[in-house]
């Protein structure tokens, strides 16, 4: 008599299942933070710019100790130093491992160029003085 045997084994897959790929680094929190300030800061200057050159032309006084000067001012040493925070972000997120590069990259990009602008800009007008 035959002996009894369990069930025949599986055979196994003819093909191997594709192993599941790696998710995709995810983008870098101070790298969306330097891009959104650089943002605040580039269009925080454009505007004090553009405020100073209608305070300029419509005739409004501008000696050291007007407040409209005064004002504008303050918004070039705020927006400056916005931007400057975005520099710093904007390093601190192309060094983050792991971490997609983009908004760091972009933040830090128009960050520096406001700055280099900036200074530029107010290098022209005190020599023009």
């Amino acid at each position: 008599m035959a002996e009894l045997q369990g069930p025949a084994p599986i055979p196994p897959p003819r093909f191997a299942v594709p192993p599941t790929p790696a998710p995709a680094p995810r983008h870098s929190g101070l790298g969306i933070a330097s891009f959104v300030l650089a943002l605040i800061g580039f269009v925080g200057m454009f505007l004090t710019f553009a405020v100073a050159g209608v305070l300029r032309a419509s005739g409004v006084p501008t000696g050291a100790h007007d407040p409209a000067s005064i004002l504008v001012g303050l918004a070039v040493i705020l927006m400056g130093l916005v931007s400057l925070v975005a520099v710093g972000l904007g390093v601190g997120g192309l060094f983050q491992a792991g971490r997609r590069k983009l908004f760091a990259s972009l933040g830090l990009g128009i960050a520096v160029f406001t700055v280099l602008s900036t200074a530029g800009l107010i290098i022209l007008g005190m020599s023009r003085s």
